[in-house]
């Protein structure tokens, strides 16, 4: 399906933050809102994969009562929301498409899983460090029979993807931690699905190597997205996609 090489990283010496570095005012962090437009989108992407969501759903169940994939009191309801979360990032890929996407600490499968259901012309690499939930999330994407996704026991920092990719995240690393993971790796951009508190992680040695903006999430109709948002990044020299 696509090329994927392991490597062992050694540890790097860093020169350490200068201690006058400071939190990037949010003004020069582009902002928007999510659009409507785009939510209708989502609305439809769901209602047209509703019958293999609500599957994706009871098997998540029925493994999180043996594996922690989630918080143990997580309900279907709440899966439906995670679900309609990660469509999100489908609605942001489908306007700049490319071949790989790769979900960095999925978990679960999320947001991969049900990217990978919406988007069955792309392919996933899903990508977490824990056995078990590989091993969860392997069994669940035969019972789904998707053919474009594949499961990697690994930590993201030790693999690497010969073609662009686009990598995906959901709440698994904060920001620094993801971009020291994938530091000379050949990703096109990161889409973290991230609370809006996210804009305090972003300091000035951040804002010289990368390029950072922010959807808010604020038209959508359920609290659940409440203060929720998407943060996207891009290499400071690459032309920032649509």
């Amino acid at each position: 399906m696509f090329h994927v090489k392991h490597r062992i990283e050694h540890t790097r010496t860093r020169c350490p933050i200068l201690s006058s570095m400071s939190i990037i005012p949010l003004k020069e962090i582009p902002q928007s809102n999510v659009s409507r437009e785009t939510f209708e989108l989502v609305d439809r992407l769901f209602e047209k994969n509703r019958e293999r969501f609500s599957f994706l759903s009871d098997k998540w169940e029925w493994w999180n009562r043996s594996v922690n994939l989630f918080s143990r009191n997580t309900d279907k309801d709440a899966l439906d929301k995670h679900i309609y979360h990660s469509l999100i990032l489908v609605a942001h890929t489908m306007v700049s498409p490319t071949s790989l996407v790769v979900d960095a600490g999925t978990g679960g499968g999320l947001p991969g899983l049900p990217m990978a259901i919406a988007m069955p012309e792309t392919n996933f690499a899903l990508v977490d460090k824990v056995q078990k939930k590989c091993l969860a999330v392997r069994n669940i994407i035969r019972s789904l029979g998707l053919k474009n996704t594949q499961v990697y026991h690994s930590d993201i920092a030790r693999i690497s993807f010969e073609q662009p990719y686009r990598v995906v995240s959901k709440h698994a690393f904060p920001v620094k931690a993801i971009l020291a993971a994938l530091e000379d790796k050949n990703w096109t951009e990161v889409a973290m699905l991230k609370g809006r508190e996210v804009l305090s992680e972003l300091d000035e040695e951040l804002l010289v190597k990368y390029r950072f903006s922010f959807l808010h999430l604020d038209l959508a109709k359920d609290v659940f997205f409440k203060d929720k948002g998407v943060l996207l990044i891009h290499k400071s020299n690459d032309r920032i996609l649509p």
